[in-house]
């Protein structure tokens, strides 16, 4: 499974609350931005990083944050369907601000 992120300090929040619960977590950014596949672990990369990857369940966490720095929409649209397609069979997408990115997807 893969955790993506649209930006480095929510993956490092995602990191904090797997490791409480003893969740093993690989974190993409500390491994130059390579993929692991040693081991059992959730792998956690930014939603930039993850092109061209594929996982079986991807989680994306953080959609509402997508766009606050003033991209264009049709560019954020684009990260997130990169994103949302590195899942070959399931994704969890979710939010916790509302913003113009996510007011697009849920319409």
């Amino acid at each position: 499974m893969a955790v993506l992120y649209p930006e480095h300090w929510i993956g490092e929040r995602f990191v904090q609350v797997l490791k409480k619960h003893d969740v093993p977590v690989d974190i993409v950014k500390e491994n130059k931005n390579r993929v692991s596949l040693k081991g059992s672990a959730v792998r956690l990369l930014s939603m930039h990083t993850a092109r061209g990857l594929e996982f079986p369940c991807v989680g994306v966490g953080g959609l509402g944050a997508v766009g606050r720095h003033g991209e264009e929409i049709e560019d954020c649209v684009r990260l997130v369907y990169v994103a949302v397609t590195r899942a070959t069979h399931e994704v969890l997408l979710t939010y916790s601000q509302d913003s113009g990115v996510v007011r697009r997807l849920i319409a």
